[in-house]
Order: structure tokens, then C-alpha cells, then sequence
């Protein structure tokens, strides 16, 4: 489907109508639980270190200096991209207010991306450090806790020499953020917490977003409505950038990591716009415009911070996908609105986006910015994953209207269907009357007709003669004609006999009949019928019929053929049934052959009408005609064109 399609109108109850207000009021009692969360707080026996001393050990011409952390790299001079040394001073409240020195701990929240720590000149952890060039550390997103060993302690707290090395990334925020030092049970409770909103977060909000692009797009699939392949597509693509945040060793190299990880983050933010504008209406043509513009520019700005090395234009590309997400959300409340069309799905889509909006606008200024905030704790891991939660439960809720609408048109194209087969029921039983009753006229009409051909005409010819012989009528003759009559009327009779197609039983009752005048005429009649399967024409207006042609044919051999002997005979040959009568008399003289008189074309005629072949031939001696029937019968000719002949 290309745009959106608009579904039927389901009801729906008050309570759904006004769940983007309970939904609204969770993401709100949540943003003050976020806010009071990221205050900073006092640990007990915990110090929080916010100054450090930065050497840079690959160019010792530059001096230390002492730094305020966090002490970003990328915003330093191109000395500063390598590595760097920062030496913490160790807090002289420890000594008096610590406890035993075994339970003494270090929390690094963030930093940069290997990094190695030393107390009192030992190594005490590392993490990334020395990593190859055809991968990629990932340390920035995770915290890190190092316990401090009771032998490594110098007997002063003065003495303690704390040192915490990194080496750079450049594009990457690299460097140190405040640490703790102090109660290692503090201090685990803390990286706990911390670990909870920066890894399992984004493991969460990863997996929801998978989850719910391979949903969107198996309902696309099945639906093929845009919305869901739109939806699908920003799913992946934030699930793609979530999973390469919280993966600590990647096998890549830096830019590649660098490039994936921002173009998805860039085609997320596009596809997320697009799915907005779709779910709105799909009237929106400059934010459509400008959200593809912005997928397929991003891979050409990343490639171009690549090669500057440059990351205040990444700066600008962030805050750029914002200012679009931001204002597309607002023209597409602004416009259905303005259409009416402004639903209660739209107003939870509009209230948990600007959640997640806040969320992503805070981490950018406090964790890119250095704004003023807790940047241990970030807020797009809740944002994106409330956000991801609902827009499943909106292609979900869409799939559902869906299967709705489809049972509903499903109920009543059933009901339609079946008011349909009623009618047809109806018209198909008026349509069987109406045949009925047409075949009965038909038949009445044949009737006549025959009635009128045969009997009729015997009778006329009867009274004919009696007129006109007066008193020298000879009674032997009105016998022969009134018994010629009576036997047209016991044919036409004999042919409303159910016979269905029996053709052996037909032919011997036109046996019956005929045999006593072949036998006076002194002609024998030698019967070779076999059982051959039934005929479907030989209806009783197709018995009918062939009584008239086999009549037909025995008068003109009584007539013309000077014969002694007539056989009948049936078989089977191939797919088709042969009758045939052969005459052992003169034959049929050709001028009777090509002008085919009346009698013959009676014969043609009524054989078309039960769909039969006739075929005149030599029987050496005499005369033979086959008359060839279908098995399975061709489609027969309406006696309603039937034209009259007289034999």
C-alpha cells in the first residue's frame, strides 16, 4: 500500500480514549524521579575528585597542568589526542574518616577509551589498553570499579600516588570524568546503579527495539501497510546503534565503528520522522522531504567528521536531527489539529516522543555539552525505551484494528453471500418453473405437430377419399387407411415411453410396429441390434425424431428399391454408436441422390436434431444408411426452427 489507509471506526471505551493521560502522568512522576536520581549525592567515607594533573608522556615538552574533570580531549589541541596521564591527588579526608584501607575502592564513571590504572606505580587494572588497530575499544559507555589492594598503600595517605592513564580516541569524547574514591561497599552500590542506567539500559532499550522492528516488519509483511515498514526500519536502526554501544570490544576498525554507529543513529532519527508524519496522515511533504534528506546525507557528513577529525560537526548534525524531530513533532500536532483529526493514538505518540525528546536533548547537553548535571547517569536509555514499548504497542494496536476490520468485512460479505445465495436460490427455482413449464408447451407444440403430420394427414387423406368415391367407396381401402392412422397414433404414443436412450429398445419398438407392413409388402426384415450404451439425445422428442426418419427411410424402400430384404443393425465404433439399415433392392438412382427430394431432406433434418450423422452408400446390391451418434452427445438443435416437411 502506498500511503496511509484510513481503517473503519471501531468503538472505543472512555478509558482508552484517555490513556495518553495516565501514560503522560507516568512519564512525568518518571522525569522528577530522573531528576532527583542524577542530583548529585554525598556518599559516605566516599570522595568525589573533580581535579586531576595531566602530563602528556609522548611530548614531554609540553608541562603538566592541573585540569578540572571532566577533561574532554577532542575540545584540546591535536597534542592531546594521544595519550595522557592523569595523577589524582589523594584525599587527606581518607585517612581520618576512611575505613580499613582492604575496604578501599576506585569508581571511574566514565572514560576514554582505554585506560589503565596505577597505584603507587602498579598496575592495578586496565581495560582497552594496547588494543589493536582492527578493533575497536568501547570504554566510554561503561563504569569501572577498582578495588585497591591493602599492600599497594603507602603507610601515609600523603604517599599514595594515584594515576589513571588513557589513551585517546579522537571523535569519541575522550578523557576522564570525576571518580570516587573510598568505601569499596559504598562504591559498588554506586556502580551498580551506574552499570544498571548506562549498560543494562541500553541492552533493554536495544532488545525492545529489535524486538520491535522484526514485529513491524512481519505486520508489514502481511499488511503491507507503510507505517509498519517505516516503524520496522527506525527500529533496526536504533537497535543496530544501541547493540554497538554496549558491545566493549569490537572486532572494527575506529571509523567504521564511528561510521555505522552514527549513520544508524542518523537513519533512526529519519525513519523515526517519517513514521510520525505517516502516523499523522502522511500530509506532511516538507518533513518527508527533509527526513530522507537527512538519511541520505548522513553517510557523506560522517565520512566528511572522518576526514576533518572535526566532532563540532557532529555537534551540529546532533543538534540538527533534533531541531527536526522537534519541529516535525510540532507541525504534525499543529496540523491535525487544524484537520480535527487529532486522535487519542496521537496524543500518546506526541506525549511519550516529547519524553524521549527531553530525555535525548538533556544527555546531549549535559554528556556532550558539559552542561551542569549528573553526566553518570543518562536518560536516553528510558526515553528510547518508552519510546520503543510504544510504538510496538501502536503497530500492534493498528494490527489489531486491522484484524478487526477484516472480521467485520469478512461478516458481512458472509452475511452479503448468503442473501445472495437466497436470491439465487430463488431465481434459480423461478428459472426451473419457467423451463419446466416451457418444455411442456414445447412438447405440446411437437405433439401437435406430429399429431398433425402423421394422424392428421392420414385422416384427411381418409376423409378425402371417402368424399370423393361416393358410392363405389371400397371398404378394404378405408380399412388400410384408418389402420395406417391408427398406427401413426400408437408412433407418436410409443414415443413417450421412457426409454432413456435405450437404442435396441427404440428399434424394436418401431419393430413392432413396422414389421407386419414389411412383411405384407413381402420384404424380410433381418435384425442384427446389439446392446450399444444409451443414446442421451434419444429423449422423447429424439425418439420421436428417428421413428420418423427410419419411417422415412423403409417407405422409399417399400417404394423405389424393389428389395426383398432390410437388416438393422447396431455396433460400436471408436467413441460413437452406428445404426444402419442396408436394403438388398436396385439402389438409389443418382438423380434422386443429388437432388435430395423431400423425403431425404426430412431425414437430414430431423438427424440434426438428435445430433446425428447420416451417411448414404452402395451396398452392393442395394441401398445402405448409416446414422452416426456421439457417446458422449454434442449439443442438440432446438426444435423451435423446426421446418415442416411432408413425406
Amino acid at each position: 500500500m502506498s500511503g496511509s489507509t484510513e481503517l473503519p471506526p471501531r468503538p472505543r471505551s472512555q478509558r482508552s480514549d484517555r490513556v495518553w493521560l495516565w501514560v503522560g502522568g507516568v512519564l512525568l512522576i518518571l522525569l522528577v524521579v530522573l531528576y532527583r536520581v542524577s542530583l548529585p549525592a554525598t556518599l559516605p567515607g566516599v570522595v568525589h575528585l573533580y581535579r586531576a594533573t595531566a602530563t602528556l608522556p609522548l611530548d614531554p615538552q609540553t608541562p603538566a597542568r592541573a585540569v578540572s574533570l571532566p577533561h574532554v580531549l577532542d575540545d584540546e589541541a591535536p597534542a592531546w589526542w594521544g595519550r595522557v596521564d592523569y595523577v589524582l591527588p589523594w584525599p587527606q579526608a581518607l585517612g581520618e574518616t576512611a575505613p580499613s584501607p582492604q575496604r578501599l575502592a576506585l569508581l571511574i564513571p566514565r572514560v576514554g577509551m582505554g585506560m589503565r590504572v596505577l597505584l603507587n606505580g602498579e598496575e592495578v587494572y586496565r581495560f582497552g589498553w594496547e588494543a589493536p588497530q582492527q578493533r575497536s575499544v568501547n570504554a566510554s559507555w561503561f563504569p569501572h570499579l577498582v578495588l585497591l589492594p591493602q599492600r599497594l598503600l603507602a603507610e601515609r595517605s600523603s604517599d599514595n600516588e594515584l594515576t589513571i592513564q588513557v589513551q585517546a580516541q579522537v571523535l569519541e569524547r575522550s578523557g576522564l570524568w570525576p571518580v570516587y574514591i573510598g568505601d569499596a561497599d559504598q562504591l559498588v552500590s554506586r556502580y551498580q546503579t551506574l552499570h544498571f542506567w548506562q549498560v543494562t539500559g541500553t541492552w533493554m532499550m536495544a532488545m525492545v527495539s529489535l524486538l520491535t522492528g522484526i514485529l513491524a516488519l512481519v505486520m508489514w509483511r502481511s499488511l503491507r501497510e507503510r507505517l509498519f515498514l517505516l516503524a520496522g526500519m527506525a527500529s533496526l536502526a536504533h537497535a543496530v546503534r544501541m547493540l554497538l554501544s554496549v558491545v566493549p570490544d569490537l572486532p572494527l576498525p575506529y571509523d567504521t565503528y564511528f561510521f555505522i554507529h552514527r549513520v544508524s543513529f542518523s537513519v533512526y532519527a529519519g525513519f523515526f520522522i517519517l513514521t510520525v508524519e505517516e502516523l499523522f496522515g502522511g500530509r506532511l511533504r516538507w518533513v518527508r522531504w527533509a527526513a530522507w534528506s537527512l538519511i541520505a546525507v548522513a553517510p557523506f557528513w560522517m565520512l566528511g567528521i572522518l576526514w576533518t577529525q572535526d566532532y563540532t560537526l557532529y555537534r551540529v548534525w546532533a543538534g540538527a536531527m533534533a531541531t527536526l524531530a522537534g519541529a516535525s513533532l510540532v507541525w504534525a500536532v499543529v496540523d491535525n489539529r487544524r484537520r480535527q483529526q487529532f486522535s487519542a493514538e496521537h496524543r500518546l505518540v506526541v506525549v511519550v516522543a516529547s519524553f524521549t525528546l527531553i530525555t535525548a536533548v538533556r544527555d546531549f547537553l549535559v554528556v556532550q555539552l558539559n552542561f551542569p548535571g549528573d553526566a553518570d547517569l543518562r536518560w536516553t536509555s528510558i526515553g528510547g525505551s518508552a519510546l520503543m514499548l510504544t510504538m510496538g504497542w501502536v503497530l500492534v494496536d493498528r494490527a489489531t484494528a486491522w484484524a478487526r476490520a477484516v472480521h467485520r468485512l469478512n461478516d458481512t460479505l458472509a452475511q452479503t453471500v448468503a442473501q445472495r445465495e437466497a436470491e439465487l436460490r430463488a431465481a434459480f427455482q423461478r428459472l426451473q418453473a419457467v423451463e419446466r413449464q416451457r418444455a411442456a408447451e414445447e412438447e405440446r407444440r411437437r405433439l401437435m405437430r406430429d399429431m398433425h403430420d402423421g394422424l392428421g394427414s392420414q385422416l384427411v387423406q381418409t376423409l378425402n377419399m371417402v368424399r370423393s368415391a361416393g358410392a363405389t367407396l371400397e371398404r378394404t381401402c378405408v380399412e388400410a387407411m384408418l389402420t395406417q392412422a391408427l398406427d401413426e397414433l400408437r408412433l407418436t404414443l410409443d414415443s413417450f415411453e421412457p426409454m432413456e436412450g435405450d437404442l435396441p429398445a427404440i428399434l424394436g419398438t418401431l419393430r413392432r410396429r413396422l414389421g407386419p407392413a414389411l412383411e405384407a409388402a413381402g420384404i424380410e426384415l433381418r435384425w442384427e441390434v446389439q446392446d450399444v450404451p444409451p443414446v442421451q439425445a434419444l429423449d422423447s422428442r429424439g425418439v420421436m425424431h428417428l421413428f420418423r426418419c427410419l419411417q422415412e427411410i423403409f417407405a422409399n424402400v417399400v417404394k423405389h428399391a424393389r428389395a426383398r430384404r432390410i437388416t438393422v443393425s447396431t455396433r460400436l465404433r471408436d467413441e460413437h454408436i452406428v445404426l444402419s439399415i442396408e436394403d438388398d433392392g436396385v439402389g438409389m438412382p443418382p438423380e434422386i441422390r443429388q437432388t435430395e427430394g423431400r423425403g431425404l431432406r426430412n431425414v437430414l433434418t430431423r438427424a440434426a436434431k438428435i445430433g446425428a450423422d447420416v451417411r448414404f452408400y452402395d451396398a452392393h446390391p442395394g441401398t445402405g444408411v448409416e446414422l452416426v451418434f456421439f457417446v458422449h452427445g454434442p449439443t442438440l438443435e432446438s426444435d423451435s426452427d423446426w421446418q415442416q416437411y411432408d413425406a
